[in-house]
């Protein structure tokens, strides 16, 4: 119900917003629909992948091919996107998750930084460091408010489809492989399907994430690819809190909305990040919306004569 209400109240507030106001809730969303598929990893599984980028980039790539190569419409290419990206995860997650620990993460950046240079060097096809430009969507999703609907229509699916996931029996399968994995294979949950099968649908959320951003932004660059694209979800995940089922969400919507007001006073942008994660990892380990979620309930306590400790 409570994430009724809140697609609900973004659905409303669109048309209250101007042009630069849906174009920052619209790349919010995005955020917060590639942060949230990166929590299904690391939350959900325990995996801290560091190749998200990968799925990203692959997803806006495709879309981006597809649109200024084949002339396909923009809507048309969200599928393909969806289906590269589960395919490239497949293969990667296959190869990935063979490992554990710093291993898996190490592996998981290796792939992405590889798919960074081949975009980079491969001028003939992704047109290299030039990018993809000129990717305005034909048609009404040319205009900011009914794309606005479109990148909210996806993330309300997206976190709708994960909300479903963690209460299924796929979703209690995946924390009890993170908390004890040899007792649960035990029991018969086949541990490597159930995480490449994590990965995968990370991956398509990721890709998805990544078409609609490159979209938003008309153009596509090998920076979609590069790590820092992955450590934007991390960041975002941190922020917010991984803990809390739209703690990424709202990590990624502070996490954009304070690089904005930063960067219009000043250029050190990195040094405000960096204090306030500081802040954040030492006074609020369960993020912004763990801190929200803690500030309800002692308010439901005080209501309810219940002293809270």
């Amino acid at each position: 119900m409570r994430l009724l209400l809140l697609f609900l109240f973004l659905a409303v507030l669109g048309p209250a917003l101007s042009e630069y106001g849906l174009k920052l809730l619209s790349e919010a969303l995005i955020l917060g629909l590639y942060a949230m598929a990166f929590n299904l990893l690391f939350h959900q599984a325990g995996l801290l992948s560091f190749g998200q980028a990968a799925f990203f980039g692959i997803g806006a790539y495709t879309m981006a091919l597809l649109v200024s190569r084949a002339g396909w419409p923009f809507l048309l290419t969200l599928p393909l996107a969806l289906l590269a990206s589960g395919l490239a995860a497949v293969l990667i997650g296959f190869l990935s998750l063979r490992l554990t620990r710093i291993y898996f993460t190490m592996l998981t950046l290796a792939f992405a930084q590889l798919l960074y240079a081949v975009a980079h060097k491969w001028y003939a096809f992704t047109g290299g460091d030039n990018g993809i430009t000129d990717l305005r969507p034909h048609g009404v999703l040319g205009e900011s408010l009914p794309f606005y609907y479109l990148v909210l229509a996806s993330f309300a699916l997206g976190v709708g489809f994960l909300a479903l996931l963690e209460r299924s029996p796929f979703g209690y399968a995946l924390r009890g492989l993170r908390d004890n994995r040899a007792r649960a294979e035990a029991v018969g949950i086949g541990g490597f399907r159930h995480l490449l099968l994590a990965f995968v649908l990370s991956g398509l959320l990721s890709g998805l994430a990544g078409a609609l951003q490159g979209a938003l932004q008309r153009s596509v660059f090998p920076e979609y690819l590069f790590w820092t694209r992955s450590a934007e979800a991390i960041l975002a995940t941190i922020l917010g809190g991984s803990g809390v089922f739209l703690g990424p969400a709202v990590g990624a919507a502070a996490f954009l909305f304070l690089r904005v007001l930063v960067q219009s006073q000043t250029e050190y942008w990195p040094f405000f990040l960096g204090v306030v994660l500081l802040l954040t990892v030492l006074f609020f380990p369960k993020g912004l919306a763990g801190v929200g979620e803690e500030v309800v309930r002692r308010l439901k306590g005080v209501r309810g004569g219940v002293p809270q400790s």
